[in-house]
């Protein structure tokens, strides 16, 4: 009875030899699989009848014909796309999973980017709800559609061979989410001492809507000026913070105004309200990785700067 309750508790089930198997990393699984092949009704079949995917700056898709429409969509315009995952972080019915992305157009122009996704399961192993995190400009960007930087466009990623599986359930869950927590406190209130203080020596944060990640505390400091330069008084909300060992992965709501220019945005009068998704790695009690993910499209499309003047 007891191994009962816990197969059915983790979304798992035995096999004929008896061998436990986790529903939702199978899916996983599957839906890489699915990808690479060009097969989108596979791939589309990981989700519920009725599930919703919400792409933050993008579409939200409902159902699963419109994923499958979607995804058929994609696979045409960047056909032989590689898909895989780097991480995944389980939690009961809930998984968060870093991916990469490489693909080419049907003329051969390569793009690729990374991305968060936050997934929710039913008992089957089915993808019930989607809230996926990426910046629509990178691939633009390498594709020539933003025009001549700067910035410059990102580099491609370098997919992994395999990915890595996180189960929660370490003591340092409830410690490591309580300095999250102060660290985005710090970036709201504008207090570089503070924030800089929640960081590893060797720390690196990764804004992945820049075209590089910033390496040790004296670029962690760099980051944090540009943008409390641009977006002071800028506050932060915590949808959900899910810790599963030693990482902290974060969805959050941040609104303010750009006071001064952003990347490729100029300032604006108009306020913006954009998501933004979090991996934050920590190691000793210090942030080891921070790792952003913010679509600057969304941001754009609140100060009034979408499409930008190169793709209209």
């Amino acid at each position: 009875m007891l191994l009962a309750l816990l197969v059915a508790g983790s979304a798992m089930r035995l096999t004929d030899s008896g061998a436990a198997v986790d529903r939702p990393l199978a899916t996983l699984h599957e839906m890489v699989r699915a990808v690479n092949a060009g097969e989108a009704a596979a791939y589309a079949s990981r989700y519920a009848e009725d599930a919703v995917i919400t792409i933050h700056g993008g579409d939200t898709l409902r159902g699963r014909s419109a994923i499958e429409a979607y995804e058929k969509d994609l696979l045409r315009e960047f056909p032989g796309t590689r898909f895989a995952l780097y991480d995944v972080w389980r939690k009961g019915p809930q998984a968060v999973v870093h991916y990469g992305v490489n693909g080419r157009t049907t003329s051969g122009r390569a793009m690729g980017h990374e991305g968060l996704l936050f997934y929710q399961f039913d008992p089957a192993g089915l993808i019930t709800d989607e809230r996926r995190y990426l910046d629509s400009q990178t691939p633009m960007a390498q594709l020539g559609l933003l025009g001549p930087g700067p910035p410059p466009a990102r580099a491609l990623p370098t997919l992994p061979s395999e990915m890595a599986v996180h189960i929660a359930g370490a003591a340092v869950e409830s410690r490591n989410t309580a300095l999250v927590k102060t660290a985005l406190a710090a970036l709201d209130a504008g207090d570089g001492i503070a924030f800089l203080a929640a960081f590893a020596e060797d720390a690196l944060l990764d804004d992945l809507s820049e075209p590089g990640p910033s390496t040790g505390r004296a670029n962690v400091k760099a980051w944090f000026d540009r943008w409390k330069h641009a977006a002071a008084g800028a506050r932060t909300t915590n949808i959900r913070l899910v810790a599963v060992g030693d990482d902290v992965l974060v969805e959050t709501l941040v609104i303010g105004r750009l006071q001064a220019p952003l990347g490729r945005l100029r300032p604006s009068e108009r306020p913006f309200a954009v998501h933004r998704a979090a991996i934050v790695q920590v190691r000793n009690d210090r942030i080891a990785r921070l790792t952003f993910f913010m679509n600057t499209r969304e941001l754009a499309e609140a100060v009034g700067q979408w499409p930008p003047s190169a793709a209209k």
